[in-house]
């Protein structure tokens, strides 16, 4: 039978870090403990949905990565979506991106920021060094994390002070700095925590710089170079016993030049997050697991042009701003009849989009217009656990939304359920299978944009008041593989596979329709598409001997426009992803290559193939080591695309760096009250 803990979130937490935490430390990502399948925190391999995550320790030894792409891309049915002129990140999972199809959570805020342009619409930005893990669920079946959420949840969580104070340390400093030789990339991060009594604070300080990079081809990408300051602070304070209350400020400033064609913009981005949470899970009442936070999420993106057009003048300058302010409240009841418990979790969450853009001389306020919307949403979930191997999930969602602006307004509502069934039929091996429904309201973008695309090819873009929601039906079915002594005392197995396959009505997708007062003779427009299909499998597996490591990620995904049968534009080619590593010297070094090997995606349709490109199939291959020198400090080195191979990931819009070998020295300091006393 998988694990599955029914006490309070805390006391789930204490017993699955005592449980997995020897495991977790040697990077196992089915291993890692996740939320955002249930909002009960749970192994990642018990989980009974595509569910992976990856923990500090895996992101410190395999990836010391300078973007958040580094890390997804290797996780099987996400890619992410970027350009080498911004520092933003999108994230597509199975095959379904944009306009918050995927909900992006930075401590719980949603990142529901966005920019029409040739490149996704929606993004966030985000600091890998700030992070301590990365909870992915693909798919719609965490119904009750969160509305539009069709494609699935990321979930980002950031550092806390017990990642940085060693036990009986009451405070303590973590120096990091590292180089990368392809577009003389330079990081210095310093991390500080401090615990005092019932109080622990944790902050940091980022500053990364580089220049423009080289292709496999021996190219320079131009504009490719940023220049990014960071930081964030987390402040804790248990109350009492079961109850605390946390406080959270993210600040992000990055400069780079955003290129696109021969059009240049000077480009400055700042971000600033605000959370504060509250949890109680009573020691003695399993009915109160409770949990409450609101949040503010403001970016900021201004733009001076720095090339001349007779239509937009060198010095013309531009705004987009997006301002998200939400909530999410729920608490968990637990009851036991005999052999059956009963985890009951009901609350509700909202958010409301303020988009507010300024262009005097361009249109970029007609692309990506101002307006509100307000999505709010409330739920009730059941997981009823039958003789420890038989689980049912059953769940409602409700939804309504507001859209409005000055030249319109929309709204609507829906309920969507989820089942899941998961048995053990043999200790090691559980299966699942789900039917689950999303609702995703229009955007704002979606339903105003109005205005005419710039020359060399001026069509027009026209608003469409009368979007409908896209609704997904999802279904999909898995086995999750659980053993631990193998082959080998204290070895691992970990193994998941899922198949889906996800309907969605009414699908939003830019659609060029036939207008002869057109120069171009059409005209673009966002509307319904009956349906479109997106199936697949995935497959995640890892082996662990301690002194060796074997790992395997790998999906195939397909999607179809039902109304002409050509295939979706936003759908990652298929992939395979294999990592094998050692451990030796007491564990001080781990080493090991990773190859993702990405098949041709042609499948795409014929009225965007001009815009989204093919891309060609490519194989990679990495090299990463770590090693602790003393108790204090460690030295990285990774050596990414090691023969330079030239290749574009599919829907970039410039290629890939070519050989990047990076290298990174970590040093830290703790004092324990002694110490400090002695100071």
């Amino acid at each position: 039978m998988y694990w599955r803990c029914w006490g309070t979130a805390a006391g789930c937490l204490s017993m699955l870090a005592v449980m997995s935490g020897e495991v977790a430390a040697q990077g196992i990502p089915l291993e890692g403990i996740v939320v955002t399948s249930t909002k009960t925190p749970e192994p990642a391999i018990d989980a009974l949905s595509g569910t992976s995550s990856v923990g500090k320790e895996q992101m410190d030894q395999q990836f010391q990565a300078d973007r958040v792409s580094t890390i997804l891309n290797t996780i099987p049915g996400v890619s992410a979506s970027e350009t080498a002129q911004d520092t933003a990140q999108s994230i597509n999972i199975r095959g379904l991106q944009d306009f918050g199809r995927v909900n992006v959570l930075i401590e719980g805020m949603r990142q529901n920021f966005q920019r029409s342009g040739h490149n996704a619409n929606g993004a966030f930005y985000l600091e890998p060094e700030m992070l301590k893990s990365v909870d992915i669920t693909r798919g719609p079946t965490a119904t009750i994390y969160g509305s539009g959420a069709i494609g699935g949840v990321a979930a980002f969580q950031l550092l806390d002070a017990d990642d940085i104070l060693k036990p009986g340390e009451t405070a303590a400093i973590r120096s990091r700095a590292s180089y990368g030789s392809n577009g003389d990339g330079k990081l210095l991060s310093e991390t500080g925590a401090v615990k005092a009594g019932n109080i622990d604070v944790v902050g940091q300080l980022n500053r990364r710089w580089s220049s423009d990079y080289e292709d496999g081809a021996g190219n320079t990408v131009p504009n490719s170079g940023e220049t990014t300051k960071s930081g964030f602070a987390k402040a804790r304070w248990r109350l009492a016993p079961g109850q605390q209350l946390t406080a959270t400020i993210i600040d992000y400033n990055s400069d780079f030049v955003d290129q696109l064609g021969t059009v240049q913009r000077d480009t400055t981005v700042g971000n600033r997050q605000y959370a504060l949470g509250y949890t109680f899970a009573s020691p003695t009442n399993p009915l109160v697991d409770f949990s409450a936070k609101a949040y503010r999420n403001e970016t900021d993106l201004r733009q001076t042009r720095l090339t001349f057009s007779p239509f937009e003048p060198a010095g013309s300058r531009r705004s987009f701003n997006v301002e998200t302010e939400g909530f999410d409240v729920f608490n968990t009841s637990r009851f036991t009849f005999g052999s059956t418990k009963l985890a009951l979790t009901y609350g509700g969450d909202g958010f409301r989009d303020t988009v507010a853009t300024s262009d005097p001389v361009g249109n970029g306020d007609e692309f990506t217009p101002s307006g509100k919307r307000t999505v709010l949403g409330s739920f009730v979930q059941g997981n009823l656990t039958f003789f420890d191997t038989i689980d049912v999930i059953a769940a409602l969602r409700y939804d309504s939304y507001e859209l409005e602006s000055d030249k319109t307004s929309s709204d609507g509502s829906r309920v969507s359920p989820k089942i899941t069934v998961g048995y053990t039929p043999v200790k090691g091996i559980t299966l699942f299978t789900t039917y689950a429904e999303g609702y995703r309201a229009p955007a704002v973008t979606e339903t105003l944009i109005d205005g005419i695309h710039p020359p060399p090819a001026p069509f027009p873009l026209k608003p469409n008041p009368n979007l409908n929601p896209e609704v997904a039906h999802n279904l999909e079915a898995g086995v999750n593989f659980k053993y631990d002594n193998l082959f080998r005392r204290n070895d691992f197995f970990r193994t998941r596979i899922v198949a889906f396959r996800n309907k969605v009505d009414d699908f939003i997708d830019a659609v060029e329709v036939f207008d002869p007062t057109s120069p171009l003779f059409f005209h673009l427009q966002y509307q319904n598409i009956a349906q479109v299909t997106l199936e697949g499998v995935e497959l995640e597996a890892m082996y662990d001997a301690r002194a060796w490591f074997l790992g395997l990620a790998a999906h195939y995904i397909r999607g179809t426009n039902e109304e002409n049968g050509e295939g979706l534009y936003s759908v990652a080619p298929p992939q395979l992803t294999l990592t094998a590593g050692f451990r030796a010297f007491d564990n001080k070094l781990v080493a090991g290559v990773r190859g993702r090997f990405v098949a041709p995606q042609d499948r795409v349709p014929s009225s965007t193939a001009a815009t989204f490109l093919p891309s060609d199939g490519y194989g990679l291959l990495d090299v990463f080591g770590q090693y602790e020198l003393s108790e204090n400090a460690t030295l990285n080195l990774n050596i990414d695309n090691v023969f330079d191979r030239n290749y574009r990931e599919f829907l970039d819009r410039e290629n890939s760096p070519g050989l990047s070998a990076r290298i990174g020295m970590t040093v830290r300091f703790g004092a324990t009250p002694v110490e400090t006393a002695a100071r």
